[in-house]
């Protein structure tokens, strides 16, 4: 693979730096020498220290450059741009990929298919991969038994990187942990721990915790939170500080998402000694830094994290209010009406199990956290498309919910948008009105209709406004006149079935 068919698989997805552009979402080119002569004084002011990824190409005369020089010299210049990454070439004209550290993440087929973002996953996950980038706070909802855990398990496996410490278990992969949610969970003690006297000073940690500690030490790596069952308790009281801290996220300068903190800095200084060995915090190099930043910074949301709630909504569970509605990606999943599923259960697929080439992060995680984050690393026809359209069609949506406190505001605009992004990486061809249209259809199925419920005195006037607008997103459409079919025959309707 030569430099061309590097460059092309790189600039499918993103553009190369420009003197305006950040780092995020492009790429540079330097040989060999320009590489070993960088200072890192200067980096920051370099157009090919912005970029996101460095391809390092070799030159004739050049082969002669310790790798080891080399790369020590990557790990120096790179130390503080996490989510920067080293595309270089060997003197045999091979090509592989390192992250930030100088670790080697990949060969040459690694390298085209962290670009390509291929799903090796049946094609109806690729809408919770959508979601994940969209916002990693995913709830799964459906009758019981249609494999909701199983498909987060799935996608733990899918991104698990051949680490000796994420793949000693081959039931469940190192980034992944179930959380059995508890019908007597009314505060947050249960998932963020808290202190106790009993038996002397000391803080109770939870999995929940120690697996949030764990994904601090692996930033490259996805790590799935599986809360199992989340609504047999009242998700708003012992998951508020989660959903508060959520919606604080904000994208930093070297490309992180960072949050305000779910535990306090001062419970690290506090309790310091017991915490290094309930964390499972040794004297290495990687857990001492992230011990420090927990005593800097306190525990905030890692990047790296997504959780995904399975939800079944019955008699026995308590219902989602609008709040928690509002700040997830809910998926229902049901199965068809019909043979074909019971059917297709025979064929089967493979047990879950470890991958040679597990599926790159960016398949799985957020790049940006606001609208406006978004737009300016869209192609300039989209964003100004966006702009002209997005308004006029919310007002048109907050039309047909007037009379109803369903209205919808400024999160669901922002999302929608982070949505579109996450459709145009994927579909870097399709249109942008086609593209508007999935990422709305979405967007009314993940964060509209849910939070829609009540009798015929308040709903029959909107549902029939909403019949009327939904005609162009097939999924919305369907799911009200399922809505609508339920109304006179129970005298309420909701989303769920």
């Amino acid at each position: 693979m030569d430099i061309s068919n590097i460059i092309k698989i790189v600039s499918s997805k993103y553009n190369e730096v420009d003197s305006s552009a950040t780092y995020l979402n492009t790429y540079s080119k330097v040989t060999y020498q320009n590489l070993v002569t960088k200072q890192v004084a200067n980096r920051a002011s370099k157009g090919w220290g912005k970029a996101n990824y460095i391809i390092v190409e070799t030159n004739d005369g050049e082969s002669t450059f310790s790798f080891d020089d080399l790369l020590d010299k990557w790990k120096e210049l790179s130390s503080s741009y996490k989510n920067q990454f080293l595309i270089l070439e060997y003197p045999n004209g091979v090509w592989n990929m390192f992250d930030y550290s100088g670790q080697l993440m990949g060969g040459e087929d690694y390298i085209a298919n962290y670009f390509s973002i291929q799903i090796n996953t049946p094609e109806n996950l690729r809408s919770y991969l959508t979601a994940m980038r969209t916002k990693p706070f995913l709830l799964l909802a459906g009758i019981s038994g249609t494999g909701k855990s199983r498909i987060v398990k799935q996608m733990a496996f899918e991104s698990c990187p051949d680490i000796p410490a994420l793949r000693s278990d081959k039931t469940a992969p190192g980034n992944y942990e179930l959380i059995e949610v508890k019908p007597n969970w009314h505060d947050s003690s249960e998932l963020l721990g808290y202190e106790s006297e009993i038996g002397g000073p000391h803080y109770v940690v939870t999995p929940f915790v120690r697996f949030l500690v764990k994904a601090m030490r692996y930033p490259d790596v996805p790590f799935f939170v599986c809360m199992d069952e989340m609504n047999l308790a009242p998700v708003e009281q012992y998951f508020a500080e989660f959903l508060s801290v959520l919606e604080s996220r904000k994208l930093l300068s070297d490309g992180t998402i960072t949050s305000e903190p779910l535990i306090k800095a001062d419970i690290f200084s506090k309790y310091a000694d017991q915490l290094h060995r309930d964390l499972d915090i040794t004297d290495t190099e990687t857990y001492k830094t992230v011990y420090d930043r927990l005593k800097n910074d306190g525990l905030r949301l890692p990047s790296n994290l997504i959780v995904v709630g399975t939800v079944n909504m019955d008699e026995t569970t308590h219902q989602f209010s609008r709040k928690v509605i509002d700040r997830a990606m809910t998926i229902e999943m049901n199965i068809e009406d019909a043979e074909t599923p019971f059917k297709n259960f025979f064929e089967g697929g493979d047990a879950l199990h470890y991958y040679d080439n597990p599926q790159p992060k960016d398949l799985f995680l957020p790049k940006v956290v606001q609208a406006s984050e978004a737009l300016s690393i869209l192609r300039a026809e989209d964003a100004s498309y966006l702009k002209e359209n997005v308004p006029g069609l919310l007002h048109s949506l907050n039309s047909a919910l007037n009379g109803t406190p369903f209205k919808i505001a400024y999160r669901v605009q922002n999302e929608l948008i982070l949505y579109f992004f996450s459709l145009r990486e994927e579909n870097s061809d399709e249109a942008s009105e086609a593209l508007l249209a999935q990422a709305m259809d979405a967007i009314l199925m993940m964060k509209v209709l849910p939070r829609i419920e009540g009798d015929e005195d308040l709903l029959d006037k909107p549902l029939k406004a909403l019949a009327q607008f939904t005609e162009n997103y097939p999924q919305a459409s369907r799911k009200i006149a399922e809505m609508q079919e339920r109304l006179p025959r129970a005298h309420f309707t909701c989303f769920w079935p």
